[in-house]
């Protein structure tokens, strides 16, 4: 859903090729929250195409005889309103939180501590990266960006500087030991054989 409403907001602004539309993304620093393969956007722009939310404005003929021609794509009436349709469902959804880390921390006690501070503090480097180039972004645009532009950019950084605060706790946990201890198991504790902790992840 995200990917065709993305293509379709841009194109809205004005007919671009789908490289043009990449291009754009990545100049307006969407990537950082948005990843976005470049066959994935080719693919959901030949869906939009097909579904007649999108046409070719203009067909430029290629100078080489394997190349395909560039079709430089514009919305269609249709594409207006599925664009609506996907901008309120947009807004209508709800997610829990997700980092790429929680799959592996119920584990990571098993592995190499120095490993892992190593592998966190790379985080942490692309986290303040992260944050310093995004702030950076919006002293110099934000005169001119669209105010939901501005707080998307604001609700990146701040989530990104809770996710700093985290991965500094985490980190100090892995280089005093914590990290690596087992936690309490009840069942091993009072040599009981019952059902498991409810809270306890499978």
């Amino acid at each position: 859903m995200a990917i065709k409403l993305l293509i379709l907001g841009l194109l809205m602004e004005r007919d671009r090729h789908p490289y043009e539309i990449r291009q754009t993304m990545k100049e307006r620093n969407w990537h950082v929250a948005f990843k976005v393969r470049d066959g994935s956007l080719y693919y959901a722009v030949d869906q939009l195409r097909q579904d007649g939310l999108i046409e070719a404005a203009e067909i430029i003929p290629s100078q080489g005889d394997n190349r395909p021609d560039k079709r430089i794509y514009r919305i269609t009436e249709k594409g207006n309103e599925a664009f609506l349709d996907l901008l309120y469902a947009q807004f209508g959804q709800t997610a829990v939180p997700f980092h790429p880390l929680f799959p592996g921390l119920p584990f990571v006690r098993r592995g190499e501590m120095e490993k892992v501070a190593e592998l966190m503090e790379k985080q942490l480097a692309d986290c303040e990266a992260r944050i310093a180039k995004l702030s950076a972004v919006l002293e110099m645009k934000h005169a001119y960006l669209p105010r939901g532009a501005i707080h998307m950019i604001q609700g990146i950084i701040r989530f990104s500087e809770t996710e700093l605060d985290w991965l500094n706790d985490m980190l100090d946990d892995v280089r005093s030991g914590k990290m690596a201890e087992p936690g309490y198991d009840p069942r091993g504790a009072e040599g009981c054989s019952g059902a498991a902790d409810t809270n306890e992840v499978e």
